[in-house]
């Protein structure tokens, strides 16, 4: 194995094992300089493995750790229990559903649940949504914290996906203000052409969204009424789980 391999497996194996830690800790218990430690920590934050938390300047796992091992996420209760609601879930709106986390700024698919119909948008475990063009970020950013809103809205660099895309701060919080005040958020075109999203937040007993949950579908699918009649699912399904987390 090559030091460079076996460095970068170090690092992720020492991250893993702890909550949060800093590149100094990471350097001082291996005994490679910092310099190493912030190449290899750099790369691993591109690919989503490691993530940073802006407030503190630590780093923890990331979940593009999904790409390689579902466990990393199904080991653990409540992702269990939302995958069992969500499959329910996309039996009743027959598109598929899937579940985000906040991750580098942006929001990342941890787990779905396929709709068997013809004509869905299916998304890949560990794909990365922009904040400011899709549902499950808009609704991740929404109902996220206001000191961590303020950081992740100072790093959007309002990339224009189609002619519907949100590309200024003021529109965007704008659009923030009224998913709080919805209790979902919409992505009308937005990210992609021919395709709406809708989003509601998963929020625990400290009032923190853990998760946003998402429906995708074609327009042709999803109508102004599919869209009323699959908000008040997801509403109802997500009610429940909130209250036990």
């Amino acid at each position: 194995m090559s030091k460079a391999l076996e460095n970068g497996i170090a690092v992720l194996e020492f991250i893993s094992g702890k909550r949060a830690c800093t590149v100094t800790e990471i350097a001082n218990a291996m005994g490679i300089n910092k310099s190493t430690v912030s190449r290899i920590i750099k790369t691993f934050i591109q690919k989503d493995m490691v993530e940073i938390n802006r407030m503190s300047g630590m780093y923890s796992v990331g979940p593009a750790i999904l790409q390689m091992s579902n466990n990393y996420y199904k080991g653990r209760n409540i992702l269990g229990h939302i995958k069992s609601i969500m499959e329910v879930l996309c039996r009743q709106v027959e598109e598929s559903v899937h579940l985000c986390a906040l991750s580098n700024d942006g929001a990342v698919i941890v787990e779905q649940a396929e709709s068997s119909s013809r004509l869905v948008v299916n998304a890949k475990i560990g794909n990365r949504e922009p904040l400011h063009a899709s549902s499950v970020g808009k609704c991740l950013l929404a109902f996220a914290d206001n000191s961590e809103r303020e950081l992740m809205l100072a790093n959007i660099t309002y990339e224009t996906y189609t002619p519907k895309t949100i590309t200024t701060e003021n529109k965007l919080l704008e659009e923030l203000e009224k998913i709080r005040e919805n209790g979902y958020s919409i992505d009308d075109n937005e990210l992609t052409l021919d395709i709406r999203c809708v989003a509601v937040p998963v929020i625990d007993s400290r009032k923190k969204c853990l998760y946003s949950l998402g429906v995708s579908g074609a327009n042709s699918h999803m109508t102004k009424e599919k869209m009323e009649f699959i908000i008040k699912k997801m509403t109802a399904a997500v009610r429940p789980l909130m209250e036990t987390l």
